[in-house]
């Protein structure tokens, strides 16, 4: 069983119960960009945004009355917590102003740097590389990923969206590096209410200064969808960043591009090209190598397993 300190993994069957949940979150995220896609109508994207992650927030709460678990997180994390979602608020902002400066293609290209700037950190902090294997699946992903968006044939985008694209990739990476080290213990259902509820937070501010477009009754359908499935992947995420980490969680969550190119062939009719099936094979096969790395050894220390 994993250390009390920590839920990282230590046994194989945790690693990949962890990878499984960061493949998830990367699907549920897919889902959450094609029906918010239906949402964004060029404007700013905040109400909208509010929305979604206090609706998230309501249910997540709803969950845990209904399970009986613990409605604040673990001593010592609940700062970090609040501070983390309104960070997620922050990038998640960034993100969707992006997408007013610039083709979606563009934007998601910037933004799926993340995984560097997520291996940078892990090796300035840790001093130590990760497994060369972690590597290699870092390039099979992100390569997929430039595969998939840049077959898509819209890569246009303006310098604004040039920085708010990459501020989003370094904001996201930093959300994910600071969760990973200060977040070990709390449920991962606890924490993605309370990163909701700090999200939600984040866009009613931007939402009074900056205004934007309040969804509507016709929107129901969407919002709920959103809402619902923002909550699932919320959660898989912590569930997953415990378990695997930071590094394994980015470059596993790069499926998110494939998932979001099927699901628009599924269900909004729009052809797959030859570079998304080739893509997808490298992003596919990133996924599988970072998911079979272990970091975990009998004879290590829980949670400080060299990784190899």
């Amino acid at each position: 069983m994993s250390d009390a300190r920590t839920r990282r993994a230590a046994t194989p069957r945790q690693e990949l119960l962890g990878s499984a949940l960061s493949a998830l979150m990367a699907i549920g995220f897919a889902f959450v960009v094609i029906l918010g896609d239906r949402l964004q109508e060029g404007g700013p994207p905040f109400p909208m945004l509010a929305v979604r992650f206090g609706g998230q927030t309501v249910l997540l709460f709803a969950a845990l009355l209904l399970l009986r678990r613990p409605l604040a997180p673990n001593r010592g994390e609940r700062l970090p917590l609040a501070l983390a979602g309104l960070g997620y608020g922050i990038e998640s902002g960034l993100y969707f102003s992006a997408l007013n400066h610039g083709k979606a293609g563009a934007v998601t290209l910037l933004f799926y740097t993340y995984p560097v700037w997520v291996t940078l950190a892990a090796i300035a902090i840790d001093r130590r590389a990760p497994a060369s294997r972690l590597f290699a699946a870092l390039g099979l992903a992100l390569g997929g990923s430039a595969i998939v968006i840049v077959g898509g044939g819209e890569i246009e985008v303006q310098p604004l969206g040039i920085v708010l694209a990459l501020g989003t990739s370094v904001a996201y990476a930093t959300y994910l590096v600071t969760t990973d080290r200060r977040v070990k213990t709390t449920d991962p259902v606890v924490a993605a209410t309370w990163l909701g509820g700090g999200a939600m937070i984040a866009h009613l501010a931007f939402s009074a200064v900056f205004g934007g477009r309040v969804p509507e009754l016709g929107d129901a359908a969407a919002v709920a969808g959103t809402v619902l499935l923002s909550a699932g992947a919320f959660a898989a995420m912590l569930g997953g960043l415990q378990l695997v980490g930071a590094v394994r969680n980015a470059i596993i969550g790069v499926l998110e591009p494939l998932a979001v190119a099927l699901l628009a062939a599924v269900f909004l009719t729009e052809p797959l090209s030859p570079s998304t099936a080739v893509g997808g094979v490298l992003i596919l096969a990133g996924a599988i190598l970072a998911t079979l790395v272990r970091s975990t050894r009998g004879t290590d220390p829980p949670g400080e397993a060299p990784l190899v």
